[in-house]
């Protein structure tokens, strides 16, 4: 048995970390194949090292590998290129092998530094340290045997002195992250070399260790990679003593890595009591600037209202000021003489911008009519067709959704104009006040003589506009008269068919419950007659739902990832739409990516698991990059199995399908039990109500997709305050009933804003009053989803008909602030949120009416940092400046850091 070589490299273990963390300064510059090759000869060498029992150069070797494997990770072509770079250096198994190696080498080397300095008569720090203590606290104080004792699993904090002596003890192996926001650390942190930011604002539900190791810049990771050979990490914030409190910071992070970071199972997690403001007090040299003290943070929230939402019930806004305000646009003060002159002086550029954005719509519009009046054509002559082709009925139908996708966007386009010319009217208005109050115009005469060109041109090309508008409504009303008797002859062969044959299920009576009615005790509570209404199922035939194995039925092709098309399965685009916006909810994704999520599955709920692993099947299969569209047969099915509407043929809601889905996901994951720190009655109302809604367990889907949203009622004569908490999955919007655009902050503000209740029952008057009702959130989720209530009952038609809002509703694709509709009292415990904008990342589009329409979904991907558009089968990509459409009905936010998926497997 050979011997390990005699230590040549240094003193002791740290000695060793000049030595592994120096790469050549132009790395990050080199081609992906050339660092790949060095990774590859840095392995064979450690290999030899390792082989010869050189531990010391064998470990050096090892970790200067894994720095490099960081560098590799962050490279442009790293996404491109991963099976290139798994040939080269190897599986996530040699990878593990190695972490063994290293785990084995650290251990031995720390054995023989140790057994070293005995043999030379040197002391450890240990003894010092002892002496310290022992001189500050007495002879007992506080450890066994004279010896620092190091955190343990039983032992969950340590004190300030205490960490002080680890720090100064070469022989703890240790790791410091530091919680603190990235401006405080900055200006005052730790004197240690393993010290790592881990910012405040990366701590959010949803967060997992590999999603925080993209997000942190380039010169932590390295530091936050070591949490995978240190032997204990150690947490600190600012003040946190005891058991941290639900959802701050330093809770977050203990929770990420006990439960989102495999690679540290046996490593122990520990917290400094009393957090940086404790160790600077007691040792102010071992940190970095020691009088640096964080802005102090008022909320005007005293522990006397606490539970008190509206002191004054003259703040409440109410919901009949909501679309009274301009959305995003800023009001102009005519009043003043001065502000309009300062007005007109900034604003003349912005006049001539938005002549050219009329110009531009106009250009956009005529375009797409002469699309439209192309595709009316087309379908013309594919009717003339007598016998039609194999596959007309397939091109007909999706040249009928073109037609409503492209008529939809004439509306948008026509809703733009409008908007265009009301605000040339106001500038022009402006203007003529400014001439006969006799002020002159800093405009010379050319620029003038070039305005009235540039409107004549204008002028030219609406008289364009209006004769093909006239075109397109002449085909769209030919088209309307065949459509209506295509649906009267629809309607009477179904009149005619066996009761058997319409029965989607013919081995079960359909009943009372076909549709779910009898579920509403498990499910949520949907009117169904405000929802689409089945559309084009004359070229549809039942499919076979009875399946074993489950089949794809792939198209193949290279696309890229996450750019695979879903097949219709008879009416399936809504269900489409929504699977294609969950496909690109990133933590969503590299969440069912991991074969580790399969240990989350709840096996004893109602559906035993198999709506997650379907949808996660689904998921991946997208994201292969292999498939031109694949067919989601077996989710189909499953689905249909539990709610009967989904695994027929006819038009579902996407919102409907949306919010049954999240719960089905929600219960198929609940397995995590909630940490309660107390009991349920000392607990604030909002937590108690979370609690108690999701039973006391908790699920990945409820981390990322659920909020809470409070309702206080205040009675107008006493003021006496009511607040009850609902947990939600989607906020449902309104919309103006007679507004061709308005702004998402309206709509809102219309959700948010304050109502009157008519008899409430004060419950400290003792009798009904009168009272305003007032929603706020109280728990934000790190996804938003936003549905528009679009279909409603015309009030104007004898019968009951269902019309549809084709309202343009201007949506921010970024930088969304939901921060102002927060609860004043639960503003603390969101305060992880209050520094992060939502931005979008999906959007499910409904095209047509209530009795024939068409889903689609808009979806940024992430690797490409496109946006894209998925209809069905044909996936392709879109301008950004398309994504804001009338046809929107359902949008995805997140706020949470978002990185391109390099690393998805």
């Amino acid at each position: 048995m050979s011997y390990p070589k005699q230590l040549h490299m240094g003193e002791h273990i740290d000695d060793l970390e000049e030595l592994y963390m120096k790469l050549p300064a132009d790395i990050k510059d080199r081609e992906l194949d050339i660092i790949c090759k060095s990774a590859r000869k840095l392995i064979e060498q450690s290999e030899r090292h390792y082989i010869n029992r050189d531990e010391e150069l064998a470990y050096i070797g090892y970790m200067r590998l894994m720095n490099l494997v960081q560098v590799i990770r962050k490279n442009k072509d790293y996404g491109r290129k991963k099976e290139t770079v798994t040939k080269l250096l190897g599986t996530q198994s040699d990878f593990n092998r190695i972490f063994d190696k290293l785990k084995k080498l650290k251990t031995s080397l720390e054995m023989r530094y140790q057994e070293r300095a005995r043999l030379k008569g040197l002391k450890t720090f240990a003894k010092d340290v002892d002496l310290e203590r022992e001189s500050k606290n007495g002879p007992s104080g506080g450890t066994d045997g004279g010896t620092i004792m190091p955190a343990t699993i039983q032992k969950q904090t340590v004190t300030a002195m205490e960490l002080h002596g680890m720090i100064n003890d070469c022989r703890i192996s240790m790791l410091i992250m530091d919680c603190r926001p990235v401006k405080d650390f900055e200006a005052s942190h730790l004197r240690y070399s393993y010290l790592v930011n881990v910012p405040e604002h990366l701590l959010v539900a949803g967060m997992t260790a590999g999603k925080i190791n993209h997000a942190l810049p380039p010169e932590s990771r390295t530091l936050w990679s070591n949490r995978m050979v240190k032997d204990q990490v150690v947490l600190m914030d600012w003040n946190t003593a005891g058991v941290p409190v639900k959802d701050t910071p330093i809770y977050i992070l203990n929770y990420i890595l006990c439960h989102y970071d495999q690679d540290i199972e046996d490593t122990k997690i520990i917290r400094l009591d009393g957090g940086y403001e404790s160790f600077v007090l007691h040792y102010p040299a071992s940190c970095l600037n020691p009088s640096y003290r964080p802005p102090m943070v008022v909320d005007g929230l005293g522990d006397n209202i606490d539970d008190i939402e509206y002191p004054n019930i003259s703040d409440i806004p109410m919901k009949e000021e909501s679309f009274s305000k301009p959305g995003f646009k800023p009001t102009i003060d005519r009043n003043s003489k001065v502000a309009a002159v300062s007005l007109y002086e900034a604003r003349k550029k912005p006049l001539e911008d938005i002549l050219v954005e009329h110009e531009q719509i106009l250009d956009k519009s005529k375009q797409n009519a002469l699309e439209i009046i192309n595709t009316e054509t087309e379908l013309q002559n594919l009717e003339k067709q007598q016998p039609l082709e194999p596959g007309a009925d397939e091109t007909q139908e999706s040249l009928l959704f073109e037609v409503m996708q492209l008529k939809d966007r004439q509306r948008d386009y026509e809703a733009e104009k409008a908007r265009i010319l009301e605000e040339e009217e106001k500038y022009k208005e402006m203007e003529k006040e400014q001439q006969e109050r006799g002020e002159q115009i800093s405009t010379e005469q050319a620029e003038q003589l070039e305005r009235e060109a540039y409107e004549r041109r204008l002028r030219d090309k609406e008289r364009e506009q209006r004769e093909l508008e006239e075109k397109c409504q002449r085909l769209a009303r030919e088209r309307e008269e065949k459509l209506a008797l295509a649906r009267e002859l629809k309607r009477h062969l179904k009149e005619n068919v066996p009761e058997t044959v319409k029965r989607a299920y013919p081995e079960e009576d359909p009943g009372p419950n076909a549709y779910g009615v009898g579920n509403a005790a498990r499910l949520p509570l949907f009117d169904r007659s405000a929802k689409p209404l089945a559309d084009h199922n004359q070229n549809l035939r039942m499919r076979d739902l009875d399946v074993v194995q489950r089949d794809f039925a792939p198209v193949y092709g290279s696309v890229g990832r996450g750019l695979t098309g879903l097949k219709n399965l008879g009416n399936t685009c809504y269900m489409n739409s929504i699977l294609q916006c969950l496909s690109n909810t990133y933590f969503l994704n590299e969440f069912f990516h991991d074969p580790s999520f399969k240990m989350h599955l709840n096996r004893n709920n109602k559906t035993q698991g198999k709506i997650g692993e379907e949808v996660a099947a689904v998921i991946k299969a997208l994201w292969t990059g292999q498939y031109k569209c694949i067919a989601s047969k077996n989710l189909r099915y499953v689905v249909g199995q539990y709610e009967r509407q989904f695994g027929g043929i006819e038009q579902q809601d996407s919102h409907e399908f949306l919010t049954i889905l999240m719960d089905w996901l929600h219960s198929d994951l609940q397995t995590k039990q909630m940490q309660i720190s107390t009991s349920l009655d000392q607990m604030p109302p909002s937590e108690k109500a979370w609690i108690e809604h999701f039973k006391g367990k908790g699920s990945y889907i409820s981390e990322l997709f659920y909020g809470q949203i409070k309702s206080t009622v205040k009675c107008t004569r006493c003021h006496k305050e009511s607040a009850t908490y609902e947990s939600f999955s989607n906020l449902s919007l309104e919309l103006p009933q007679d507004s061709n655009i308005c702004y998402l902050e309206n709509c809102l503000d219309m959700y948010f804003n304050g109502e009157e209740v008519r008899g409430w029952h004060c419950p400290k008057c003792k009798s009904n009053q009168d009272a305003i009702k007032k929603l706020d959130i109280s728990r934000l989720p790190s996804i938003l989803v936003v549905h528009f209530k679009r279909f409603y009952a015309d009030p104007d038609t004898m019968a009951t008909v269902y019309r549809k809002k084709q309202t343009l509703v201007k949506f921010p694709l970024s930088e969304l602030n939901m921060t102002r509709y927060l609860a004043r009292t639960e503003v603390n415990r969101n305060k992880r949120l209050t520094t992060f904008r939502y931005h979008l990342y999906g959007v499910s589009n409904h095209y047509g009416s209530m009795e024939s329409g068409h889903y689609t979904a808009f979806c940024l991907n992430n690797i490409h940092q496109k946006w894209f558009k998925f209809d069905d089968y044909n996936v392709s990509s879109i301008d950004a400046s398309d994504v804001q459409a009338s046809a929107a009905y359902i949008l995805f936010y997140s706020c949470l850091p978002d990185r391109p998926q390099s690393d998805v497997r």
